[in-house]
């Protein structure tokens, strides 16, 4: 600014505007608050809804603060005075944040009036997910992704593949001690969404140097540098995939999606990397999460171990969980349920774009005018945490998704348990993902017993890194093993 100013000072006006030179800095400053104020002012029709500050949302982001520790600090207390919507300042624009349950069922319920938006072009986030898969595309070409993706994942429950997974992930940890355990989930994730949904051993589990491994997380490390390109290696590496599982059919996923023939090319990658990432991010930090909260309280750990182990008492499949002993841990459910609650891997939903002005009441019967062109996103953080809905929501609890009536849990999963969205939109590999976390944990607590290094980072509350996903994983996670006693 000094510089602006000495450069305006030496800057010969016309004679007539001589006398006015001394106020040039004021006037300068002013246009300069004038541009801020502009670039972060509200549009006329959401002045009316509350708005998080820019100031303290801009300062969140400076001191590296992640997603779900900001939406904690600067959202949830907006939702805990009773406010069903908040504005909140990213990309450019202002977005509607939804804090209320009863406003995200019913704008989920409307998928025409509030079809996914379409995000801004330009983001290497968005040129490596593509825009032709089941999470972003709308109308006809939607229908069609979610027939075929759901046809793909219900034609079996890969249980088997899951076990085996885990042995070789036992392997690994040898006799047990201080494991990185957030990297360990995560190759045992990709292991898995390798080879039961898109039918490639990435061989993460046994090579942690991984040509792949190394590349994807480089990519997702780097990947908000505009300037970063190694980003079309990774995409040419899921084509090379894609055209592979054409010529060598197997029993997986994209094998399933491949025999029907209404997608292009375009849209069986983008399908492929949605999941991809779903099936190896989120599962990854959910399971990190669990272990987590089971090293915390070894109490519940000791009682979803005894429960695996009454379940599993005349296995004969060689410790191998079957469904009908998984169908006998209610409590191991209940855990997994809990986790994805407190420490959601997908702290918000993808953008909904309002097609009409709409008036929505919220659960405690206050109203929120949306307007049409708005912008707005379910926040799943907020409402997981929102203490009218959640007795002591910051605790780790896993009793109270215990003994619910199946209308009950219903209840639950369409308003105010939303890890996998919901709606006709909810997640499709729901059901995947819920089955491999509980296959790994009901034979990681048959093997194992874990605590938490007195001096871990995360003793105080588990911390998560940044994700350009927006999500929830933890980070330098370690957790100390030793075989469980029998």
């Amino acid at each position: 600014m000094s510089t602006i100013l000495s450069t305006l000072n030496d800057f010969q006006l016309p004679a007539e505007l001589e006398p006015y030179k001394a106020y040039w800095p004021v006037l300068l400053s002013g246009a300069v608050v004038l541009g801020v104020r502009n670039l972060f002012a509200v549009p006329r029709e959401l002045r009316h809804l509350p708005k998080v500050s820019v100031i303290r949302t801009l300062w969140s982001f400076i001191r590296g603060e992640v997603e779900d520790v900001r939406i904690k600090k600067l959202l949830l207390p907006y939702a805990n005075k009773g406010e069903p919507a908040v504005l909140v300042y990213a990309l450019g624009r202002w977005i509607v944040h939804v804090l209320d349950r009863k406003i995200a069922k019913d704008l989920s319920a409307d998928i025409v009036t509030y079809p996914k938006e379409v995000p801004p072009d330009g983001l290497l986030l968005w040129r490596f997910v593509g825009y032709q898969n089941v999470i972003l595309s709308n109308g006809e070409a939607w229908k069609r992704h979610h027939k075929v993706v759901k046809t793909a994942l219900d034609r079996n429950v890969p249980i088997g593949e899951f076990s085996t997974l885990a042995k070789k992930l036992f392997v690994q940890m040898g006799n047990g001690g201080l494991l990185h355990w957030n990297d360990l989930t995560m190759r045992y994730t990709l292991d898995a969404v390798g080879t039961t949904a898109i039918g490639h051993d990435f061989d993460a589990i046994n090579n942690h140097d991984s040509p792949f491994v190394k590349k994807y997380n480089h990519v997702m490390e780097s990947i908000a540098n505009p300037a970063y390109l190694a980003i079309d290696e990774l995409v040419a590496m899921f084509q090379g995939i894609l055209t592979f599982k054409k010529e060598n059919p197997g029993n997986d996923m994209l094998t399933y999606m491949l025999e029907d023939k209404n997608m292009n090319d375009t849209e069986y990658r983008d399908n492929m990397v949605v999941f991809f990432i779903a099936g190896h991010d989120t599962t990854a930090g959910a399971m990190s999460s669990l272990s987590y909260y089971m090293a915390m309280k070894p109490e519940i750990q000791q009682r979803a171990r005894e429960e695996v182990r009454a379940a599993m008492a005349k296995n004969t499949t060689n410790g191998e969980p079957t469904m009908a002993e998984l169908a006998q841990m209610p409590y191991l459910q209940a855990c997994i349920r809990e986790s994805l609650r407190v420490n959601t891997p997908i702290t918000y939903m993808v953008p909904r774009a309002a097609m009409k002005d709409a008036v929505f009441t919220g659960s405690n019967g206050k109203e929120a005018f949306i307007p049409a062109g708005s912008s707005i996103i379910t926040n799943i953080t907020a409402i997981h945490y929102k203490e009218d809905y959640w007795s002591n929501p910051t605790e780790f609890i896993p009793e109270r998704f215990m003994n619910l009536s199946e209308s009950q849990e219903k209840e639950y999963d369409a308003t105010q348990w939303l890890p996998f969205a919901l709606g006709s939109r909810m997640c499709p590999a729901r059901n995947f993902a819920m089955y491999e976390q509980r296959v790994l944990a009901a034979m990681l607590l048959n093997e194992w017993e874990w605590t938490i290094p007195s001096d871990s980072e995360h003793i105080a509350g588990i911390k998560n890194g940044f994700s350009p996903f927006a999500l929830s994983l933890p980070q330098n996670l370690y957790l100390n093993f030793k075989p469980a006693r029998k």
